[in-house]
């Protein structure tokens, strides 16, 4: 689900006329087929809220690392966000406008401040809040903005930043100042993930107008090209060096995509489906996809074989992917008022994560450890908490 404020409002006014999805409050019939597919095990823990600032700001946590540091935002206006950092039980909410998207193992935090129609990107370290600077930019018409969108185990933070020249190029932030990684010759370029190695990927323009994937490394950016269509982009990279994405074919279709050993790998769909892109990449090489055609569905990808994830009757939207090889995602069931709830995958068991008592939960995220992080409505309230799933029992 994307990281949008407009997005979560959305769903709580939705969440508002909808019914649970839980197995004991939808008629038998429904549920059976709702479940047909996979089997299902109860929700082992209740989600856990973190606190929020105002109980009448939408709230989703989007981030957290291996020791339990967990990051999220909540939406006090249209247009600006309190960011908060959650530690063994405790929140600590950040000054001004905030919304963080990403922290190391080290418990760096990154993200944007964000205005109604500026960012900029910050680091968060041990109490210690940091702007960080811009490639370039105005004060006046068209003027300055940059975004973190990943950090790597060494402290590495990479994105995307105004210029002069009025262009957004990936940027590279060691420290305060960035560095601009360039572009294929086109005006416009983007990183959004990097390994400890440094091998930075994201999308950029050629000098012919048609979008890449890129990798970035040792200073110099490659292209990545795509499946023969004009089009292609990348969402991850592991500490493998193995790049995922998406590409558009000969025929015209999309497809989910890993570069590695010089070569594309076609990753395909699910039968009967027209279209895949990759969402995540993890350390031992399975790729998370997402398959559409008449509905969406989701497969992970592991050495040529594709294991799908679907819900009959219903829409399987993937998030993310660790490691272990646990994945998250929001399933919908449209044969049930079209009810959204959050569910945890591991080898080929579904489970449905619940809800705080209302209809609605989905996830942005799974930390290196297993807790599932997002947002869960509850029988009070449409309005989307922050909220988390310990890990499985194991």
């Amino acid at each position: 689900m994307p990281n949008d404020r407009r997005t979560f409002i959305r769903l709580a006014a939705m969440a508002g006329g909808t019914a649970p999805f839980a197995l004991g409050a939808v008629p038998p019939a429904a549920a059976a087929t709702i479940h047909a597919t996979v089997p299902q095990r109860p929700p082992i823990r209740p989600p856990v809220v973190v606190r929020s600032p105002d109980a009448d700001s939408p709230g989703r946590l989007t981030a957290g690392n291996a020791a339990g540091l967990l990051v999220g935002s909540w939406d006090d206006s249209p247009y600006s966000a309190v960011g908060g950092i959650w530690r063994a039980g405790a929140v600590r909410y950040l000054d001004g406008s905030n919304e963080p998207a990403a922290v190391n193992a080290a418990g760096v935090v990154i993200g944007d401040v964000v205005t109604h129609y500026d960012r900029q990107a910050f680091r968060w370290a041990d109490g210690n809040y940091q702007l960080l600077g811009f490639l370039g930019g105005t004060g006046g018409l068209g003027g300055r903005r940059s975004s973190a969108r990943a950090i790597s185990r060494t402290g590495a933070i990479v994105g995307v930043s105004s210029t002069d020249g009025g262009e957004e190029h990936a940027a590279l932030w060691w420290g305060a100042r960035p560095r601009d990684l360039g572009t294929l010759g086109g005006p416009s370029s983007t990183a959004v993930a990097v390994n400890a190695a440094g091998h930075i990927v994201g999308t950029s323009t050629t000098a012919g107008g048609q979008q890449h994937a890129v990798r970035w490394s040792a200073g110099t950016i490659h292209d990545l090209g795509t499946l023969g269509g004009p089009s292609s982009d990348a969402v991850a990279v592991n500490e493998r060096g193995q790049v995922a994405g998406s590409s558009d074919t000969v025929t015209g279709a999309r497809h989910a995509v890993l570069w590695e050993r010089g070569r594309a790998i076609d990753l395909g769909t699910l039968p009967g489906d027209t279209g895949s892109s990759a969402i995540a990449i993890n350390g031992a090489g399975q790729v998370l996809v997402s398959s559409f055609g008449e509905s969406y569905s989701a497969f992970l990808w592991q050495a040529g074989r594709r294991i799908p994830l679907r819900v009959a009757g219903g829409d399987v939207e993937p998030a993310d992917l660790n490691d272990q090889g646990i994945v998250c995602g929001t399933a919908t069931a449209r044969r049930v008022g079209g009810v959204t709830h959050a569910f945890r995958w591991q080898t080929g068991r579904l489970t449905d994560l619940g809800t705080l008592g209302g209809a609605y939960s989905g996830v942005q995220a799974i930390t290196p450890a297993g807790i599932i992080l997002g947002s869960a409505t509850a029988a009070s309230s449409p309005v989307p908490q922050a909220v988390f799933w310990p890990a499985a029992d194991r």
